[in-house]
């Protein structure tokens, strides 16, 4: 406890200093810098000529307005087609398998530049320098169909290495199969990064094509039409990436140089996966449900006002310290929970399905219902904060007011059977909630005025006001809940739990749910949230297994800030499970294979393990963030075969 409050006190005084310091005004473009357009993939760069594609690209100075026209214009360096407007992404590279590319690139810098994976497919080191002023022209073939990405950067440097200046030098490569394709869409996933060597919080700005959300396009896709997703990382991170409303299939990942198809019979359902830094990601899904729904990064500070660099990150230093230094959230409650706070931004697009002809949206009856309480308890968190969080109603009384359950109570629902859950929020600030992974309606989906049909649209639940949200559950597996309005303030106070769908009673005695999520609240911008829980604790409670027995491991990952590793194992043994389902969905028999008891998870994945005892004695599930941060081990118990 002495160690949590230093820590705490220590975050407080960085956050007084950093609250101290005058705001440094972002750099600008120079004089005589190209204002930059933004463009969604949708035409191919360069000139076709029966098999030969001929493209000539210059690199320039420019202006780059990620966030709309009255933002900020940030000084970049970008492709652009010779005598063309810049790009950002940089121009789409798109041919037939089998293309002859004869490339001219001109650097109208006056810095020495490396260009990189233009070859797309071609594995080893695939780059070419250009000095201030150089002109290089090179010809080779695009023979492998799939996803790729070219970059630039600084000599010297690589594509790992860049942050600012040349951050928006990259472009997506996609070389197809002869014939009919299904309809896709190329997303280019980049970021803006300027640090200070001052101490000073960084200044970001995240995007995804060339602008971050709320100006980032919405694409519209029709009820019934299957689509396909080109997703390109061009930065330097992971990102779970969260489609709501509809699950996946993933054909094909990769490095940006190589790209990697999944085995028809590997391929499975998905709703939330990580990323890999510089990778690339193929899937397809099929748009079944009309509405307004969202594909975004779930790292809490990739879609919130951290990736902006329109209000971050001194403007809110304030109430940084206000929040620090009250620990019980009294103080920050009404700073940083404000309605105009909620705003989404970064990493977030836009998804409409029109629906069909005739579609009537559904109408669950004779519906089963749970009311369900949002609330505060004092003192509550690692740090002595106030925990946010969810309480139950069991009987006909309300739950007391202070009652808070961490992580929130387990909602147990029926596949196929219709369901009410009555939302109450006894918050002082107005909140959210989304029903993560569940094939819904949009309406109950909780993004506030976003999800809907038409002139249907959710708005957000006020204090002392109520929602419900009703729908019926198609599939039986692991889902989480969670906040989705100001998420990474509400997660890390403990809004969050868990969904299990069942076809009928669960087996409790074999059946282990384990939800690592916040355990503290967001002390400052730019700053993963150093507190966690498992299962509501620092020091969960045991499992409790037998020997011999089947036992189904659940696990939660939702800390908003964190990837999350899970291994099972003694001192010197990791054990073996098989894995059955993830996200909700079960897996094909190619991929529920028996493996090492190790997983590593992003904010929003389930995963679902059998595991099988064969001796007793004390294991451990060790739960840790990927990155250097925290540790708590989980400890298991396998007991001897019972008499």
């Amino acid at each position: 406890m002495t160690f949590v409050i230093s820590a705490v006190v220590g975050v407080v005084l960085n956050a007084q200093l950093l609250a101290a310091l005058p705001r440094v005004p972002l750099p600008k473009p120079s004089a005589g810098a190209v204002r930059a357009a933004i463009h969604q993939n949708r035409a191919s760069a360069g000139r076709m000529t029966g098999t030969t594609l001929r493209l000539d690209l210059e690199i320039v100075e420019s202006a780059w307005a990620p966030e709309g026209a009255e933002a900020p214009a940030l000084p970049i360096l970008a492709f652009a087609e010779r005598g063309k407007q810049p790009l950002v992404p940089g121009p789409l590279v798109r041919v037939p398998r089998g293309t002859t590319v004869i490339l001219t690139l001109r650097n109208r810098t006056d810095s020495a530049l490396v260009i990189g994976d233009l070859r797309a497919g071609v594995g080893g080191d695939d780059t070419l320098q250009l000095a201030p002023g150089a002109t290089r022209e090179v010809r080779y073939a695009l023979n492998l169909a799939g996803t790729y990405a070219y970059w630039g950067a600084f000599a010297g440097t690589t594509a790992a290495d860049r942050y600012w200046k040349d951050s928006q030098l990259s472009g997506a490569i996609v070389v197809d199969e002869p014939g009919a394709a299904m309809p896709d869409h190329i997303l280019v996933i980049s970021e803006w990064f300027l640090d200070y060597d001052n101490g000073r919080p960084f200044e970001v700005v995240s995007v995804i094509n060339g602008q971050g959300w709320p100006h980032s396009e919405t694409m519209t896709l029709r009820q019934g039409d299957s689509t396909r997703f080109r997703v390109v990382n061009a930065t330097t991170l992971h990102h779970p990436l969260h489609l709501h409303g509809f699950f996946y299939q993933i054909e094909a990942n990769g490095t940006g140089r190589i790209d990697t198809p999944v085995p028809r019979a590997a391929q499975h359902l998905s709703n939330t996966d990580l990323i890999k830094p510089l990778g690339t990601v193929t899937f397809s899904f099929l748009p079944s449900t009309p509405g307004n729904w969202l594909f975004h990064c779930h790292f809490a500070f990739h879609a919130d006002e951290n990736a902006s660099v329109v209000g971050s990150p001194i403007d809110s230093a304030g109430a940084v310290v206000a929040a620090a230094a009250s620990h019980d959230g009294h103080a920050a409650g009404g700073a940083m929970g404000s309605a105009a706070g909620h705003s989404m931004r970064g990493l977030v697009v836009g998804i409409k399905v029109t629906p069909a002809p005739g579609y009537v949206e559904p109408s669950p009856a004779n519906a089963r219902e749970l009311r369900l309480f949002v609330q505060q308890r004092a003192r509550r968190l690692v740090t002595g904060a106030t925990a946010f969080g969810f309480a139950l109603q069991s009987g006909p009384t309300a739950p007391a007011k202070d009652s808070v359950t961490l992580p929130g109570p387990v909602l147990e629902l029926r596949k196929g059977e219709p369901v009410r859950i009555v939302v109450r929020n006894n918050l002082a600030e107005p909140t959210s909630i989304h029903w993560h992974g569940l094939e819904i309606e949009s309406f109950p989906d909780g993004v506030p005025n976003w999800s809907g049909l038409g002139q249907r649209v959710y708005t957000q639940i006020a204090p002392n006001d109520t929602f419900v949200a009703a729908f019926t559950p198609p599939r039986s597996g692991t889902y989480p809940y969670h906040s989705h309005f100001n998420d990474r303030h509400q997660i890390s106070r403990g809004m969050y739990g868990a969904v299990i769908v069942s076809d009928g009673p669960r087996d409790l005695v074999h059946d282990h749910l384990v939800v690592a999520g916040g355990g503290g609240p967001d002390l400052e911008k730019h700053v993963e949230s150093p507190f966690a829980l498992v299962n509501g604790r620092t020091s969960p409670a045991p499992l409790r297994l037998t020997v011999g027995e089947k036992h189904r491991l659940r696990i939660v990952s939702i800390h908003p800030d964190w990837r999350i590793a899970f291994t099972l194992k003694t001192d010197s043994t990791v054990a073996q499970w098989r894995a059955i389902a993830k996200d909700g969905a079960d897996l094909p028999l190619a991929v529920a294979t028996l493996r090492p008891a190790h997983v590593e998870m992003g904010p929003g994945q389930t995963a679902d393990f059998e595991f099988t005892p064969t001796q007793p004695g004390v294991w451990r599930l060790e739960v840790k963030s990927v990155e250097p941060g925290w540790y708590i081990p989980l400890t298991v118990i396998v007991a001897s075969k019972r008499p």
